[in-house]
């Protein structure tokens, strides 16, 4: 097996860590567990600006793949939860932009 460069142990862990915040996403989301999902975002926010950005945006497109419900109520109703209604907007239109192109590509 030859030697990995940095950057692919960093995507593989980059991975694995989004992997890990979507199976605590889906499993908060099917108790309802507001407070679970409210303690995933603000573990989220402490990660450093760009890696949060990296894994938001890894989590929205495995979730509105699989669950576009779920990527909803997370990203709207619990991550932004207390941002202004312009940055919420913005994060839905860029969802359902996500979701039209995913079903473009499936309608091919």
């Amino acid at each position: 097996m030859p030697p990995t460069s940095n950057m692919d142990d960093v995507e593989l862990k980059l991975d694995d860590l989004i992997d890990t915040v979507v199976k605590a996403i889906v499993s908060a989301y099917q108790t309802q567990d507001l407070d679970n999902a409210l303690v995933i975002r603000d573990e989220l926010q402490r990660l450093p600006s760009a890696l949060t950005t990296e894994v938001i945006n890894g989590v929205i497109l495995r979730l509105v793949q699989t669950d576009p419900d779920l990527c909803r109520w997370f990203l709207l109703d619990v991550f932004l939860r207390e941002a202004d209604p312009d940055g919420r907007a913005d994060v839905a239109e860029r969802i359902n932009l996500l979701m039209a192109d995913l079903k473009t590509q499936q309608d091919r």
